[in-house]
């Protein structure tokens, strides 16, 4: 049976991304839509006729469904969260779930003693490029050693009621993603070094982090920047056994399965290569890992992993990625607490 699924907030974000991939993904199906703005509801009741449409989020957690997607506002995100868990829902909660770790380690308690599952929309993990990457990784017992990652998003924008500075709007809604890849990569962070340079213009913020693992003993770069016309991503993992994993924008994966310095002239030899990219018939709808998240959702509501208990979240990793912005914004904004955020 299809898990019965509502949608909370039918925003741009929501329609253009969200949407498609729910509707493609076979083990939801959807239930009902609260959205608060008039127009945008009215659009919604358009879209779905038939489909309950509600002003009020409360009418939907009241309602038989199983699970709920949210995807409204950043600053309702935890409020919503503990209202869907207090309702017995599993959630689905788009990214940034707020700034606040220490009120998203409480929802992962709340998950746990409710034993529902929440997933968290940082979907970079979940793109199919990356998954190979993990299961790489663990077929040959190998370990990230050197990562650098180098990004460009597109410009940041001012959200309603969320008074963020634009370089903690860069770092909560866009440099989240590789943080968060880059923190599941490494097992942790130990030592943190952020600087923030100079952008071109008005509003754009470019960033240099270096992230050590809790050992020391492995290292990570990122070099981020918001204000670009295109989404690219490029990246280069060095495993512990000597292999070299090259990602190209999520879409193209090629790995080096043997070092290039061998002590040879010139000190390289022929590179031994397997490749992988996503392949025309990809089903997922705007850039990898939607519809990836969602099916990895749908799993875990089903048939939780026998290896973990079958309440676990990802609320802690959740917790752990803003408490690593909140120590990258306090040495690039030095009155910034990272406590306090």
């Amino acid at each position: 049976m299809p898990v019965s699924i509502a949608a909370i907030g039918f925003g741009r974000h929501f329609r253009r991304s969200l949407l498609p991939n729910l509707l493609g993904c076979e083990r939801f199906t959807l239930s009902a839509i609260a959205e608060k703005d008039p127009e945008t509801r009215a659009e919604a009741a358009t879209r779905f006729p038939g489909l309950p449409v509600l002003s009020d989020a409360k009418e939907v957690l009241d309602s038989p469904v199983d699970a709920v997607l949210i995807s409204t506002h950043p600053a309702g995100h935890v409020e919503l969260t503990r209202a869907a868990l207090q309702a017995g829902k599993h959630v689905f909660v788009e990214k940034p779930l707020g700034t606040d770790p220490a009120a998203v380690r409480e929802l992962a308690a709340l998950a746990r003693e409710q034993h529902r599952t929440v997933a968290v929309g940082t979907m970079w993990r979940h793109a199919p490029a990356h998954r190979l990457v993990d299961q790489w990784l663990a077929e040959h017992h190998a370990a990230a050693r050197l990562l650098d990652i180098a990004v460009s998003f597109p410009s940041v924008y001012a959200r309603d009621g969320w008074d963020l500075s634009a370089e903690e709007l860069a770092f909560y809604d866009m440099f989240i993603h590789p943080l968060d890849w880059a923190r599941h990569l490494l097992g942790g962070v130990g030592d943190v070094d952020a600087v923030l340079l100079g952008g071109a213009r008005d509003g754009e913020v470019t960033t240099c982090i270096r992230l050590l693992s809790p050992s020391g003993e492995a290292v990570a770069t990122i070099n981020a920047t918001t204000g670009s016309h295109a989404y690219q991503v490029a990246t280069w993992l060095h495993t512990t056994t000597g292999d070299l994993i090259e990602v190209d924008t999520k879409d193209r994966l090629r790995v080096t399965t043997s070092p290039t310095w061998s002590g040879t002239e010139g000190s390289l030899r022929d590179r031994a290569t397997l490749g992988w990219e996503a392949g025309q018939l990809y089903r997922g709808w705007a850039r990898k890992g939607y519809a990836e998240e969602l099916t990895a959702f749908a799993d875990r509501i089903e048939a939780p992993s026998p290896h973990t208990e079958p309440d676990v979240s990802e609320l802690d990793g959740a917790a752990d990625t803003l408490e690593l912005i909140g120590r990258c914004l306090s040495q690039i904004q030095p009155g910034i607490s990272a406590a306090a955020i």
